[in-house]
């Protein structure tokens, strides 16, 4: 069964027949399936007047066992600075998180959940894996083991060639 990386393949085999495309059938596959669950989740995110950035923030703070450092969340969340404090920022104008002094570092800021912070990742996070739950349904209960282990593999490799 063809799909359209591999029209993609023989589209470049064609063109450019010296080529080796073959790192296209999992870097193909990886990038699109990423950008499909991307458009799902950011469009169910949105009903929730959420970015992913700014749940993955949410998320972050919740299962953390106590509030973080914007250098933290910046860190764990993949993010840049710029786009951490602006996520930061408007989380905290809708007072979904909170930011305090760091009693370790005088010019440092600790960033927690507000209860309404609490509340609105504890709704959109179920909800989000029902919609994961349903991308993914396609694939034989039987098979996901295999699945994971070499999606597991691609990020393994991406982490020890990361410069």
């Amino acid at each position: 069964m063809n799909d359209d990386i591999d029209d993609i393949r023989s589209a470049w085999h064609h063109l450019r027949p010296e080529l080796d495309t073959a790192v296209v059938d999992v870097v193909g596959r990886v990038l699109r399936s990423a950008a499909l669950i991307t458009r799902r989740a950011d469009e169910l995110l949105a009903g929730f007047a959420l970015t992913r950035g700014e749940f993955d923030i949410l998320a972050v703070l919740r299962r953390a066992d106590a509030p973080l450092s914007p250098g933290a969340l910046r860190t764990i969340s993949l993010a840049t600075g710029p786009s951490t404090t602006k996520r930061l920022r408007s989380l905290e104008s809708r007072v979904l998180v909170d930011r305090s002094a760091n009693p370790d570092d005088g010019r440092g800021a600790l960033i927690a959940l507000t209860p309404a912070g609490i509340a609105l990742i504890d709704d959109a996070f179920p909800r989000l894996l029902d919609l994961e739950r349903t991308l993914v349904a396609g694939i034989p209960e039987a098979r996901r083991p295999a699945v994971v282990q070499a999606l597991r593999e691609v990020l393994e490799s991406l982490d020890s060639a990361a410069p």
